[in-house]
């Protein structure tokens, strides 16, 4: 062989060795799309903002690096959501929706969101039954339990025993209570109605109540979030507060207490729907599963955000004392009818802004 015979298999043995490594690992990225098949895909969920940098610690920072997707967050309270999600009903470009119960329900009457497929998420068998299907007919899954409480400010405030108590003139100009268009504001109606008139259907009681603590109100608040900066900035000292925000006022570093009055506490599901015309539908079943699996249930709970539903996890007593979750707690809680409390809604926003206007 001669000279430059030798120099140009030579050549062509080291282009070859040198392009070994990147048919390898050209083999090895096929073979990782193969087992992420979503892998490069985006997903938008509708959600709420409170807590983001734990949310994306536990449940969205997980899911990107596990299935290899993009997550887009739409960020808002139930009302400004929902209106969103509707306006673009024929064009939807939410995947996931995020709602209170109520607000998921008006979801389902206006074709907003789809029933899931219960086959696409086998976490279903792993969570508490009135979890798995709280608006019936498989429109939405309850990923966490909460309820709305009272707290109040030990070194400020006798202790509340009663929702009556929100009444007392030593809160006048300390006291916020949740927007009638938040998760739980019909249920401060039903609340003072059991309080004060001896049963949750005499509403016409509680919105007497809501009348006469108007004047006394700092604001009513429209988020968590809003709550937590009046407690912070010292201009609330007692308000219904919801469990998943319990973390953050304990953090302010204020000596507060949480109660369960003599009246009961209120219940609910936050649930996930899929939006009905996703084009990535099977994507939004995988992220509900992972909402609902172990790991991430765990991870949310142990922070104090969201209260479990999977019945694998089991909390030392002091993360589960400021969450829903025991026996005790949980067997004071009142759930309302959502369906109810949704036909009720354009009267009672009506209402509420007719008092509020004053």
């Amino acid at each position: 062989m001669g000279k430059r015979s030798v120099m140009g298999f030579i050549v062509v043995l080291v282009a070859v060795l040198c392009l070994q490594p990147v048919f390898a690992q050209g083999g090895k990225e096929a073979a990782a799309t193969a087992d992420m098949p979503y892998k490069g895909q985006t997903l938008t969920i509708s959600m709420w903002g409170y807590n983001m940098d734990l949310l994306v610690k536990n449940v969205l920072k997980p899911f990107e690096d596990t299935y290899g997707v993009k997550i887009v967050t739409e960020t808002g309270n139930n009302s400004d959501r929902f209106t969103k999600l509707a306006a673009r009903k024929e064009n939807p470009i939410v995947d996931v929706a995020y709602f209170a119960g109520t607000w998921a329900y008006e979801a389902m009457k206006q074709g907003l969101i789809q029933p899931y497929d219960p086959a696409k998420i086998p976490n279903l068998a792993n969570i508490i039954e009135p979890a798995k299907d709280p608006l019936g007919g498989r429109y939405a899954v309850g990923y966490t339990i909460q309820h709305l409480g009272l707290f109040y400010r030990t070194d400020k405030v006798a202790p509340l025993t009663s929702w009556k108590d929100l009444s007392r003139t030593e809160l006048k100009g300390f006291l916020s209570i949740p927007g009638i268009t938040t998760t739980y504001g019909p249920a401060i109606v039903y609340m003072l109605s059991k309080a004060w008139g001896g049963d949750f259907s005499n509403t016409e009681v509680g919105w007497q109540k809501i009348a006469e603590l108007a004047p006394s109100l700092v604001t009513a608040y429209n988020n968590s979030s809003e709550l937590n900066a009046l407690v912070i900035q010292e201009e609330v000292y007692a308000a219904p507060y919801t469990s998943f925000s319990w973390g953050n006022i304990k953090a302010s570093g204020f000596p507060v207490a949480s109660v369960i009055p003599e009246e009961g506490l209120v219940g609910s599901f936050s649930v996930a729907s899929v939006v009905k015309g996703t084009k990535n539908e099977d994507l939004a079943h995988l992220f509900i599963d992972h909402l609902l699996s172990y790991e991430v249930q765990m991870a949310e709970a142990m922070d104090l955000v969201d209260s479990p539903v999977h019945t694998g996890v089991k909390l030392p007593a002091e993360i589960g004392e400021n969450l829903t979750y025991g026996d005790e707690l949980i067997a004071k809680l009142h759930f309302f009818d959502e369906g109810d409390t949704a036909a009720l809604q354009a009267d009672w926003i009506a209402r509420w802004n007719k008092i509020f206007s004053k």
